[in-house]
């Protein structure tokens, strides 16, 4: 499992900058990294966060993410935080 930290442009945030994680079931960093990136475009990523809230558009910052590979940490994740592999 690797947890991928990622900064994205929040409209309702003071500082119009937000910091965020999600957790993808992959043991490969690139492969997580690419998965948020899609997630984010389709609007996966944003449904997930905020699914009460489809009005504000959230932008992903590319390259500025960062990963931890928490498969050594099973209670560290939640079925809140798992980002799928593939959309279904």
């Amino acid at each position: 499992m690797i947890r991928v930290f990622f900064v994205f442009e929040d409209p309702l945030d003071e500082a119009e900058v937000n910091l965020s994680f999600v957790d993808v079931p992959t043991r490969n960093p690139g492969k997580a990294c690419e998965r948020v990136e899609d997630a984010a475009a389709s609007g996966e990523l944003w449904k997930n966060m905020y699914p009460e809230n489809r009005e504000h558009s959230y932008r992903l910052v590319k390259g500025r993410m960062i990963y931890l590979d928490i498969s050594t940490l099973p209670d560290e994740h939640s079925a809140d935080t798992v980002l799928a592999l593939s959309a279904i």
